[in-house]
């Protein structure tokens, strides 16, 4: 199995917002069970920004790494921009997490916006509703 992770369920985690115990969860079930999880270089981006922003240099940095050890960057290609660009969908950040996952081929989108990716043909879920489909919660 091979999921994308949005940048919001990392947030979660990073900056300990509601929700985040379940993120938690979310991003540690992966790597035992064998399933592979993506993200977009956006993410990548944007998380370094806002962390170099709010904390400076060295706590970026060691973000960052918090998600490269563990996930494989999709890289942002032009073909990802255009059809991002080319979405009727409004959010073009998660046109590019959605189109990102696309071109990965993942089985499931994982996020805190489901409504953001309603029309999507991957399958989109909350790390509750990601728990519960691998059976770590009833």
């Amino acid at each position: 199995m091979k999921v994308h992770v949005d940048i919001n369920v990392f947030m979660d985690v990073l900056t300990q917002r509601a929700g985040w115990a379940e993120s938690v969860a979310a991003l540690k079930s992966l790597k035992p069970r064998g399933i592979s999880g993506f993200t977009s270089a956006l993410t990548m981006a944007i998380i370094y920004f806002q962390r170099l922003r709010k904390f400076g240099e060295m706590q970026a940095r060691t973000d960052a790494k918090f998600i490269t050890r563990d996930f494989e960057i999709t890289p942002l290609s032009r073909q990802i921009i255009f059809e991002a660009l080319n979405s009727p969908l409004p959010d073009f950040e998660d046109n590019i997490q959605f189109f990102s996952a696309k071109a990965m081929q993942v089985d499931y989108l994982i996020t805190r916006n489901k409504k953001h990716f309603a029309q999507q043909e991957i399958p989109v879920v909350t790390p509750e509703e990601f728990l519960h489909l691998i059976g770590i919660l009833k």
